[in-house]
This record gives structure tokens, C-alpha cells and sequence, in this order.
């Protein structure tokens, strides 16, 4: 009976012995600081894993130390900004770079920072945040971490136009792939600076091998991206059908891969390419869908050059209000890419300004210093010395005091220069149209009217193609020149864009403008192109519109008046033509050309 209860009793706890061996000899879970560790390492290759991990390390967090804490909120950062939560990335980010004493770590969170400031649209930190990264950049030696840093400081920098630095990070990415990568980013990035300089050449066989590579390497998006570049290269080299043939194939294929921004940007470029083959459909097809692409920030892309086509489309067939409807919407689109690289632009010099600034006052303190220094040293010198020392150091000192001011004024002068057309000095279409809209928003007070107009230069494509370009930049100087001597100095004279420019007239009626229009046209056919090719002849075509049948709203005067023009191209050239505030093909006024 004992025995049966001893065997009853050791059955029944068998189960259980066997459980506590099984645990004891069971692989122990990971620590928190391998489970950071591996998180970093598969933070892109296994996105679904790499959320999991961040959510188990929550309850191991107080077993980090300091700096494996600070390599987890970076990767909190990280995840933060590919899921798009920006004022979430920017703060954890913000907190590693801070306070991280761990150098490689803040360099890996200002790369991630860069782009996050971009997006949100904090341009002036962003390029602070790059200072201190370029600061950092030269005591890296991760290759990894560099190229992320390189690839984000170079987009940075191509979008506020410097693109000799901006090549140069994207050259390096390009050159030096990470082992077992393809480098397609890198060539990718490269290209798109480059088209952005206006130095890609898209007949590089380079380029052309660089998609193949990616394709092979199943990186599609990098390939499309390279090839969509290349298209726009073709289309700003007016080679219309090489762009078609560049893209067309491949667009289905691309509107697979579920990347609405870079597919909009193939269509803004197909659209383009097929108005200048003169395959309206087509153009219109394109640009439309490049329109309507909910792309989340309005900047993604170059949407106004859709606006543009659909405008000179409907234009084109005679479709008056569709045309102004799409210029409309043209023009708010495009006055928004402007503002934007404006905004760029300026905080990179503002930046850059400020980073000049205080070198300089930290050079004025070290002086300073210096000065302090050697006046107690004088101290115990002779007195004659001693003056002669203090009034060199003094002098040294107003030195510095006006390399300040200095840095002071051209701080001013770029400001200035952001308002100017470089080529010509006259304004530019952003300040042209925001003069333009302060003079009439006073006519509209004061009840005075007011008259735009607009013309540019007969044939001046042939003028680049015949005589070069460095002759056609003196045709233009010429003729800013010849428009200056009759402009008033209440006139708003602004260049446009190419050859066409745009004079608005305050307190004129539609007779005077049309006399002023008819006076410019004079003065610009009857004087030399250039003084280095007197036998070269320029004339131009004028269109005007008055507020007296528009209003005072500057982007119907512009519609107007380019309708007019447009009318005066088609009436032979060198002519001036009057429009008014109903249809554009409306029955012109033409003035007589003489000659």
C-alpha cells in the first residue's frame, strides 16, 4: 500500500519536474541592450519587427544605461518621422542631439532631423542643424551613417540652390556605395542634383547603366526616379520626342509601384513633352492627372507646370474660360514654388550670415581677450611700450569692428539681391508681382486706373541658337536698358521669366498706355541689339491691358494682356496690341509697326 502511494505521488509530480527542468535549461530572454541592438540593425529591412521590439523594450526601459537610452529614443525618432508624425520626430530628435554626448549618435540624429525640418517647412533650423552636422561629418567614419548624413544634407542644400556642395555630397554617396549595396541611391541622387544645376546630361551612358543596375538589384523606384530625371532633361532641351520615348513605355509600370509623387512628376514631363509635339490629347491627358494627384504637400512637384500646360492647352483650342480658370490656378501654384525657394534660398543665406556673424564676434572676444591679456602683461613694462602695444591692439580691434559691419551690410545685400533679376537688375517676377499688386491695391483705393504691359523679344531662340548665348544675355541688358531711358520712376518694370517682361503703369489710361507700349516698341527697333553687333536687329510684340475693363486684380491684367500678345505674335511681330476684359480671342486694336 505504501508503495502504490509512493508510485501514485511520484506520477503525479512527474509533469511538474519535468517543467522546472525544461525552464532551467531554457534559453534566457534577451537583454534590453541586445534588443536595441537588433532593432537598429533591422530598422529598415524589417519594419514590422522593428515596431514589435520598440514596443517590448518599453518595460526594460529603466535597465538601459544612458547611452543605450539615448540610441532608443533616436530609434523612437527614426520610426516617428517614416510614419510622417513630424512634431513627434522633431522632439526626440531634437532631445539625442542636445544632450547625447555619444558623437556618432547626434550625427545619425541630425541626419534624421534634416528631412523632418524640410518637410515642416523650418528652413532656418534646418540649416543650422546641417552646420552642426557639417561640423560633425569629418570625425565620422561609420560609411553607413555617412551616406544617410550625405544623401539628407545633399537634398537640403539642392533645394536652397547650392548645388556645387550639394553635387559634391551627392558624388560621394555615389562613389562610395556601403558594402553589398548597388549605390542606385546614390546615382539617383546624383542625377537629380544635377538636373536641378542644369548639368545632367541624359545622353550619359552613366545614367543609362545606373537603371539597369537598379532594376537588377530590385530597387525599381530608384531606376524610375533616375529615368524620370532624364526625361526632364529632354524636355528642357525642347528634345520632345526623346522625352516621350525616355517615359512613355514605362509609365504604367510605374503607376504600379504606388509612388504618387514621383508618377506626377513623370506626367508633368509627358504632358510638357507631348504640347511640344502638338499632340494636345495627349498633353492634356497627362497634365490633368498630374493636377489631381493628393499629393500631401503641394510642393512635392512641379504641379504649376501642369497648371501651365492645361492653361496653354485650352488656350491653344480657343477655350477662353477653362484658360483662365487653369491660370489661375497656374499662377497660385507657381507663385507658391517661388515663395518656397525664396524661403530656401534666404534662410541659407541669413544662416549663413549669422554663422559668419558669430565667428566674428567669437574672433572680437578672443581680441579682446587677447588685449586684457596683454595689458597686464604691460603692466609690468615699461609706459612708452605699453602705449605703443595698446594702440596697436586698438587698431586691430576697429579691424575687427568693421569686418562686422561689413558681414552686417552683406547680410543686406543678399536680402536686396533676393529681389533682383541677376542678369538685367531690374526686378524679378516675385517682386515684380508683389510691387505690382501693392500699386494696384492704391489705384483700387484711390480710384485711379492703372495699365499693365507685356512683351518679349521677336525670335530671340534664334538669336541664342545663331549668335550664342553670351550675345543674347547683351540683347536683353540692351533692351532693359533702351526700356529704362522711357520708364518713369513710378513704373514697375520686372522681367518674367526668358525674354518676356512686364511694365505696369500706375495713374494711365488705356490711350497712354498704348502710347507708352508703342513708344518702347520704337526705342527697341531702332537701336543696335549690341554694341558688338551693330548689324543685329531685335524688335519686339506688346500686349496691354488696362484696369478700366479688367479691375485691379494683377493675374487678370496678365491673362489680358498676354491674350493680346499672343494676338500681336500671330499679326506678324513688332506691333502692339490692346486687350480687353472679355474673351482672349477677342478683335485686337493693332498699332501699326513702322519698318
Amino acid at each position: 500500500m505504501r508503495r502504490l502511494i509512493r508510485h501514485v505521488t511520484l506520477l503525479i509530480a512527474m509533469p511538474w519536474l519535468t517543467l522546472g527542468v525544461a525552464h532551467a535549461f531554457a534559453a534566457p530572454p534577451p537583454a534590453a541592450a541586445d534588443i536595441v541592438d537588433e532593432a537598429d540593425r533591422i530598422k529598415e529591412s524589417e519594419p514590422a519587427h522593428f515596431a514589435q521590439l520598440l514596443q517590448d523594450i518599453q518595460p526594460l526601459r529603466n535597465e538601459l544605461r544612458d547611452g543605450e537610452r539615448a540610441r532608443l529614443t533616436f530609434l523612437e525618432g527614426w520610426q516617428a518621422a517614416n510614419r510622417g508624425e513630424g512634431a513627434k520626430a522633431k522632439a526626440l530628435l531634437d532631445r539625442v542631439v542636445d544632450v547625447s554626448s555619444d558623437r556618432l549618435l547626434r550625427f545619425r540624429a541630425l541626419a534624421a532631423l534634416l528631412p523632418v525640418l524640410d518637410h515642416a517647412h523650418h528652413y532656418e533650423e534646418a540649416f543650422r542643424r546641417l552646420n552642426q552636422w557639417q561640423e560633425l561629418l569629418p570625425s565620422v567614419q561609420d560609411n553607413a551613417a555617412r551616406q544617410v548624413g550625405l544623401m539628407a544634407a545633399a537634398r537640403l542644400l539642392d533645394s536652397a540652390g547650392q548645388f556645387d556642395l550639394a553635387e559634391a555630397y551627392a558624388k560621394d554617396v555615389a562613389d562610395h556605395p556601403v558594402a553589398g549595396a548597388s549605390g542606385c541611391a546614390g546615382m539617383q541622387l546624383l542625377a537629380q542634383v544635377r538636373l536641378d544645376a542644369g548639368r545632367l546630361v541624359g545622353t550619359d551612358p552613366d545614367y543609362a547603366a545606373a537603371v539597369s543596375r537598379c532594376n537588377l538589384a530590385g530597387e525599381p523606384v530608384a531606376a524610375e526616379s533616375i529615368r524620370a530625371d532624364i526625361g526632364a532633361y529632354y524636355l528642357k532641351a525642347g528634345k520632345f520626342q526623346a522625352a516621350v520615348d525616355t517615359l512613355a513605355p514605362y509609365r504604367d509600370a510605374l503607376a504600379a509601384l504606388g509612388q504618387p509623387v514621383l508618377l506626377a512628376s513623370v506626367d508633368t514631363t509627358l504632358a510638357g513633352a507631348y504640347f511640344g509635339l502638338g499632340d494636345l490629347e495627349r498633353a492634356h491627358h497627362f497634365a490633368d492627372m498630374a493636377a489631381a494627384t493628393n499629393a500631401s504637400d503641394p510642393l512635392a512637384f512641379p504641379r504649376h507646370l501642369a497648371f501651365k500646360v492645361l492653361y496653354e492647352v485650352e488656350q491653344r483650342v480657343g477655350d477662353a474660360r477653362s484658360a483662365l480658370g487653369y491660370h489661375e490656378q497656374y499662377m497660385a501654384a507657381e507663385k507658391a514654388a517661388l515663395d518656397d525657394i525664396s524661403a530656401r534660398s534666404v534662410a541659407f543665406q541669413v544662416v549663413d550670415q549669422q554663422a559668419l556673424a558669430h565667428k566674428a564676434d567669437v574672433d572680437a572676444l578672443n581680441k579682446q581677450n587677447e588685449i586684457l591679456r596683454l595689458s597686464n602683461a604691460l603692466d609690468r613694462k615699461e609706459v612708452e611700450n605699453g602705449r605703443l602695444y595698446i594702440f596697436v591692439l586698438g587698431l586691430v580691434l576697429v579691424g575687427i569692428v568693421a569686418l562686422v559691419l561689413r558681414l552686417r551690410r552683406s547680410q543686406m545685400r543678399f536680402m536686396r539681391m533676393a529681389r533682383r533679376d541677376g542678369l538685367t537688375g531690374i526686378c524679378n517676377r516675385e517682386h515684380f508681382v508683389e510691387q505690382s499688386e501693392r500699386v494696384l491695391a492704391y489705384g483700387a483705393r484711390s480710384d485711379r486706373g492703372a495699365c499693365l504691359i507685356l512683351f518679349d523679344l521677336d525670335h530671340f531662340k534664334n538669336v541664342n541658337d545663331t549668335w550664342g548665348h553670351s550675345v543674347g544675355d547683351e540683347v536683353l541688358k540692351r533692351a532693359v536698358d533702351v526700356c529704362r531711358r522711357a520708364l518713369h520712376a513710378c513704373d514697375v518694370f520686372g522681367r518674367l521669366g526668358g525674354e518676356e517682361f512686364a511694365v505696369l503703369l500706375p495713374d494711365c489710361s488705356p490711350a497712354q498706355a498704348r502710347a507708352r507700349a508703342e513708344q518702347l516698341r520704337l526705342s527697341i527697333s531702332a537701336t543696335s541689339a549690341t554694341p558688338s553687333r551693330p548689324e543685329l536687329v531685335v524688335t519686339a510684340s506688346f500686349g496691354v491691358a488696362s484696369t478700366l475693363q479688367c479691375g485691379f486684380e494683377l493675374h487678370r491684367l496678365l491673362v489680358v494682356a498676354d491674350g493680346a500678345l499672343y494676338r500681336a505674335k500671330r499679326s506678324g511681330r513688332n506691333c502692339v496690341f490692346m486687350g480687353d476684359s472679355g474673351d482672349i480671342p477677342d478683335s485686337p486694336y493693332p498699332v501699326a509697326a513702322s519698318g
